[in-house]
This record gives C-alpha cells, structure tokens and sequence, in this order.
C-alpha cells in the first residue's frame, strides 16, 4: 500500500523547516486512509542546528498518528543512525526535508530508515 501526502501539508512542512533554519523543524504527522493531512506540533520540543526533540509523552497517539516530518539544515535528506532509532521506536512514515526545502528536496523513510514512495496529492 502506498502513502500520499497534501501538498499544502508538505508545503507548510517546507515552510516551518525554512523558518526554523539553522535549527532543525520537528513534527509528528497525522493521516487519514494513508493520506498524510496534518502536522502536530508537540508542546516542548527543543529544536537545535544538529537535533530535535520530542517529548513523545505530549504525543496524542489516539488521533492517528503514524511518523514524523523533520528537517536537516544542510542538503541532506538521508536519515542519520539517531533518525532511524526514532523511526524505529514510532509510525510508519517520516518525512526529511533539505535545502531548499521545496517539494524536490524531500523523502520518505519507513520505520526501518528504507525509503517509501509518497504521493503529493
């Protein structure tokens, strides 16, 4: 089954990671029939130019929650071995997003950090 994503989400994803720089942007994600539709922004996350942190404690697990979108500063959108620990531990989709943080500088992992086709619907 594959995933698809609002591209409104995704562009709003992109803008909260441009307005973030130099710091990383974190947020859980919400879907619907495996369509991504909304960002959820957890009270204390602590965002720095090398990490993010969650307090997954604040996570609203019960309102369908399955991964994560962050971004990295640089132009790199493969996840690092702490992403994948995350991913591991959480959902089933994660987004990064990179420099220039447009809709061509971003990817889907699954949980295991292995990329996953997502349509922008």
């Amino acid at each position: 089954m594959t995933w698809a994503i609002e591209g409104e989400l995704l562009d709003a994803i992109n803008e909260s990671a441009r307005h973030s720089f130099p710091n990383e942007f974190l947020c859980l994600l919400r879907a619907e029939k495996r369509v991504i539709t909304e960002m959820v922004l957890l009270p204390g996350t602590v965002s720095g130019e090398r990490h993010g942190i969650l307090d997954i404690n604040m996570a609203p697990m019960a309102l369908g929650i399955i991964g994560s979108a962050h971004s990295h500063p640089g132009r790199n959108n493969e996840p690092s071995d702490a992403d994948r620990g995350f991913f591991n531990s959480m959902g089933g989709v994660h987004i990064i997003t990179c420099l220039p943080f447009d809709r061509n500088s971003w990817k889907a992992y699954d949980r295991s950090g292995f990329p996953v086709d997502v349509d922008i619907i």
